[in-house]
């Protein structure tokens, strides 16, 4: 099979190697997309901890594909799982054109769909809780899916340094949307709820900011190349609630990913617009550079296999 292989900061190539084959309890799934992570974008520029060359089809982690072999039949039919199945879910090395993955993480679905931001995305909004108005710091993938995702009725604004991210916040039903060098002064200490969803120092400091008193940031951004320096004496002076969205319990996304899938059918979503930049797995270089540079209409890069 093809896989890419992350050799060096920058330095990605598609090579072939072996198959992987499944152990029991594990299914072989033909991998038919991946999606390129904002997180994934550590391992491409070269954070520190991070060794090379990373395993084959690593860090692709948000895929979805067809289930063509079960390491344990019965184990696998006891998740509802059968050869042929389209399955999405908590998958890694899915920039391969076949990965494995545990049955008991991986959920069946009707159309395409990558399951692990999903779930990521829905469990950022059970952490943020009900909100009279929200806002989010930073709007890209991972925002656009929790704004689909909010509860009915909820109000809510976005924050962003591109004009295009923000016209499609308001696309998606934002009450307003403010470059982050504009945002009005009225709106500091006044927003119950502030999702600070970039990872950068700056959308962490703007959420400060934004936060009410005794209100709740909630950090979605994954801080994963650096320190941080946080405003205690803000935290502290407003006494707001700071809540850590990252979840790493299988368990626990496998179901938020279920839930997810329940509210995209139920609203009859489409989030393959989201989708805006798609490439073969020979191109996966392209794929990084897009997700790191962000050129005009970006949100999220695709990698599709050629089956």
């Amino acid at each position: 099979m093809r896989a890419a292989r992350l050799l060096a900061p920058g330095d990605v190539r598609v090579v072939d190697t072996v198959e992987p084959a499944p152990t029991p309890a594990e299914v072989l799934v033909q991998v038919r997309a991946c999606g390129v992570c904002a997180s994934d974008l550590n391992a491409w520029r070269g954070v520190p901890g991070i060794e090379y060359p990373l395993p084959m089809g690593a860090p692709g982690h948000e895929a979805w594909g067809k289930i063509v072999a079960l390491g344990t039949p019965n184990d696998s039919c006891a998740h509802g799982l059968r050869l042929g199945q389209q399955v999405t879910g908590l998958m890694w090395n899915g920039l391969a054109e076949l990965t494995v993955a545990r049955a008991e993480d991986l959920v069946p679905i009707d159309e395409p769909l990558l399951g692990e931001p999903l779930a990521c995305a829905m469990n950022v909004v059970r952490r943020a809780g009900p909100a009279d108005l929200l806002a989010f710091v930073g709007f890209g993938y991972l925002a656009a899916l929790c704004a689909q995702l909010l509860p009915q009725g909820t109000r809510w604004i976005a924050l962003s340094r591109r004009d295009e991210s923000c016209a499609l916040a308001l696309k998606l039903g934002a009450e307003a949307a403010h470059a982050f060098d504009s945002v009005p002064s009225a709106l500091w200490d006044s927003v119950p709820v502030v999702i600070e969803a970039a990872g950068v120092q700056r959308t962490l400091e703007l959420a400060t900011w934004l936060t009410a008193y005794h209100g709740r940031l909630v950090v979605a951004g994954y801080h994963a190349d650096g320190p941080r320096t946080v405003n205690m004496q803000s935290w502290n002076w407003k006494g707001i609630d700071v809540v850590n969205a990252h979840e790493r319990r299988p368990e626990v996304l496998v179901a938020a990913l279920r839930a997810g899938l329940r509210l995209v059918a139920e609203r009859h979503l489409d989030l393959r617009p989201l989708h805006t930049h798609q490439f073969g797995l020979e191109d996966v270089a392209s794929a990084f550079r897009a997700a790191d540079e962000r050129p005009v209409g970006f949100v999220k890069s695709l990698v599709s296999m050629r089956w």
